[in-house]
């Protein structure tokens, strides 16, 4: 370790580019991360708030609260019945909003706590949504397809489905709405252990199965591993060079009886210490920065994640620490210093 530390200092130069370049990596991996993070919890904050466990959707849903129709007198005991569906909003400008409607019964046990203050034709909006609209509690706003108007009288945070602010409205006001529509129907039923026929989901599956989830989810994990492997090739390739470039002197070291392994050693704690600093610097940056984020952009940082991809980088820059270390193994004390005489 002291031979690894004394390099260390006597090049720090070089060794502060190397830190640097380390940094800018992960970083990148944890701000993609952060920003991963937030596009999934964005995507189904509604559903994740639900204090329930399980989700009975029709068989032929596969999954997507949207595409369910069940029936609400057939909701099983201890269950309530859960509306779901899509809305576009009009409003007096003339522009149009996407929102999507979550409706439950007033005498809710899962619902926003507001839902049993709610009078027919009132509903909750999502905070946020109405602070980027400007739209205040006691405003009406109006259904574009059925010209129904509704009054909002709350807000609820966290409340978005599908990357849209979610709209709480009661049963009432979800039956009133769906018969100008000629329809009647609920879109699942949730509660803690349901006994039916439908196809039973849990919380996670209902969330990952929100339209255009797996597809966001998936692209950012692939960009995720692609860094974390340019990272340790990068590390592998910089300590291959400076193995490289020293062959004299760790002949030199060879031949004085130093072990092979005092100097593989060496590089491991080289390996450690450089890339632990390059994490340690981006988890504060990464946090910083996401205390200071506009609260509409998506962006969440979580500790075990980011301390989870430090520990995977961490484990693949030693696994890339193998490549010079077998060229430390197999060199000849005689060789090297034949080398340096030539």
């Amino acid at each position: 370790m002291k031979l690894g530390w004394k390099e260390l200092v006597r090049m720090k130069g070089r060794f502060s580019w190397m830190t640097i370049v380390t940094m800018l990596i992960v970083l990148l991996i944890l701000m993609i991360t952060g920003l991963a993070d937030g596009l999934a919890y964005d995507n189904g904050a509604a559903v994740r708030n639900l204090p329930v466990e399980q989700f009975a959707l029709s068989k032929d849903a596969e999954g997507q609260l949207t595409r369910s129709f069940l029936r609400a007198d057939e909701t099983p005991k201890g269950a309530e019945a859960l509306g779901v569906q899509n809305m576009v909003l009009e409003k007096k400008n003339g522009t149009k909003d996407d929102v999507t409607v979550f409706a439950l019964p007033e005498t809710t046990n899962y619902g926003p706590k507001q839902l049993q203050s709610l009078q027919k034709g009132e509903v909750l909006v999502d905070a946020a949504y109405a602070e980027q609209r400007g739209t205040r509690v006691g405003d009406t706003i109006t259904d574009f397809r059925t010209k129904e108007t509704f009054r909002i009288a709350g807000t609820v945070t966290d409340g978005c489905y599908s990357h849209a602010p979610v709209l709480w409205m009661t049963d009432e006001s979800w039956q009133a709405w769906q018969s100008k529509m000629g329809a009647s129907y609920v879109s699942a039923y949730i509660g803690q252990s349901l006994q039916t026929d439908q196809a039973v989901f849990s919380k996670q599956a209902v969330v990952e199965n929100v339209p255009g989830y797996a597809a966001e989810q998936n692209s950012f994990q692939m960009m995720r591993v692609a860094l974390v492997v340019i990272g340790a090739l990068i590390l592998t390739a910089f300590f291959y060079i400076l193995t490289m470039q020293k062959m004299k002197q760790l002949g030199v070291l060879k031949a004085i009886g130093i072990r092979t392994r005092t100097m593989g050693a060496s590089l491991l704690v080289q390996v450690i210490l450089l890339t632990s600093l390059a994490f340690g610097v981006s988890v504060v940056i990464t946090y910083l920065t996401s205390r200071f984020l506009p609260a509409d952009l998506p962006f969440r940082f979580e500790w075990s994640t980011s301390l989870m991809y430090g520990g995977i980088l961490l484990v693949t820059a030693i696994l890339g620490a193998l490549v010079p270390l077998r060229m430390v193994e197999k060199l000849e004390a005689a060789d090297a210093m034949g080398g340096m005489n030539g």
